[in-house]
């Protein structure tokens, strides 16, 4: 099967993929994943499994980047959005919808680093927006075909690492797996000493090389052996010296540091929580959310948040006061109905607060950057979470 190579709309419907040529195409062969359609989006339009349609577009570009993937956490995402903060460049995605339907199947966020010579790096999150079994298809496919894998490890009992990192191992040894090295980065130092034996055995018969660096807790920290991995590694693959060198992100170096810590909460912690805990820790998660609380509209009594850049107490009293004051307006305005929904924009921080439809009384005030994120991006994720939560009395 040949994939059309100029986007045009009339290839044939066999085709699972469209590689789409342009201008503004970023990749070092001139050649990118999908059709801009503005606002730093690109989309693929696909007809089969959507780690199928990606491995196949990845197989015939033969692209050069770093994967960052999380074992055991929910880092790689925020980093991503952090590095792309300090160095100055948007965060992108790419859409995979299916193709004659439109339906959106994953959104996966990368950014394009500036490198030496004018040249950049494209960093991917392997942690796509999409339904479990997608989700992880996709990591599989990126984490087999970067050139550099960031491995992040969240804070997993010693006992249990062997098992976190089985589904890597396995990984490793299938046909696809083309990545030779992987740069593990700890986001604890309880298990640091269990996971370098882990690492270390990882090597011998898989053909790749794999490191592991100290304990990690900033995204300043993951940058430095983010960076100096990848330099070494295109001193290695590029001798004469024409490599995509990265910097030190001088100019957004403050930027890094005064950046949260990365997460280290297990992701069997969150699974364990209860399911309206769960589902702040979720939101909080998603792309640009600074905080999320889950409050009683009608007493501002917290139940649950995540995110420390704002107190809870606060967020749920003035979550329920902008509640109150949507309602008022309404009725003042003659309209039927209660206010759901209030968005407050204006600044580095906007404030989106929403009626949970599944837990009659409760609502969520999300703080967000509405230079990573926008509400319209926000609201169909947070809709969709809310369907998810159970409908029995909570708390």
């Amino acid at each position: 099967m040949t994939l059309p190579a100029d986007g045009s709309d009339d290839a044939s419907d066999a085709s699972p993929t469209r590689i789409q040529r342009s201008a503004d195409d970023r990749l070092d062969n001139a050649v990118d994943i999908g059709r801009p359609v503005g606002n730093h989006t690109r989309e693929l339009f696909v007809s089969c499994e959507t780690g199928d349609a990606l491995q196949q577009q990845l197989d015939y570009l033969r692209p050069s980047y770093i994967a960052l993937h999380d074992i055991a956490c929910r880092s790689a995402r925020r980093l991503l959005h952090a590095i792309a903060s300090a160095s100055g460049r948007p965060v992108e995605r790419l859409v995979i919808r299916r193709q004659s339907y439109g339906t959106v199947l994953a959104s996966i966020d990368y950014v394009d680093c500036p490198a030496s010579r004018g040249q950049r790096v494209r960093l991917y999150s392997t942690d796509s927006e999409s339904d479990t079994a997608t989700r992880v298809s996709l990591a599989r496919v990126l984490g087999a075909h970067a050139t550099l894998a960031i491995i992040l490890v969240g804070d997993v009992p010693a006992h249990a690492l062997s098992d976190a990192l089985q589904p890597l191992r396995e990984a490793m040894f299938r046909t696809d797996w083309r990545c030779t090295h992987l740069q593990f980065m700890p986001l604890a130092s309880s298990n640091h000493a269990a996971l370098a034996g882990l690492v270390a055995a990882l090597g011998p018969g898989s053909g790749v090389v794999s490191q592991i660096a100290p304990r990690v807790s900033r995204p300043a920290e993951a940058w430095t052996f983010l960076s100096e991995s990848w330099n070494r590694l295109q001193a290695t693959l590029h001798p004469n010296g024409t490599g995509a060198l990265l910097g030190t992100v001088s100019l957004g170096r403050d930027t890094l540091l005064a950046m949260p810590e990365l997460d280290t909460v297990p992701a069997a912690l969150a699974a364990r929580a209860h399911p309206i805990e769960r589902f702040a820790l979720e939101a909080h998660a998603l792309p640009g959310v600074q905080s999320a609380c889950v409050f009683d509209v009608a007493t501002s009594r917290v139940v649950a948040h995540a995110g420390a850049a704002f107190q809870a107490s606060d967020l749920a009293r003035r979550g329920s006061l902008l509640l109150a004051a949507g309602s008022s307006s309404r009725r003042q305005l003659h309209l039927t109905g209660q206010a759901d929904e209030v968005l407050v924009g204006g600044g580095s921080e906007a404030l989106g607060v929403r009626a949970l439809h599944s837990q009659p009384g409760l609502a969520l005030h999300l703080v967000y950057d509405p230079g990573q994120t926008s509400w319209t991006q926000l609201r169909p994720r947070l809709m969709a979470m809310d369907a998810a939560l159970p409908r029995a009395p909570v708390l």
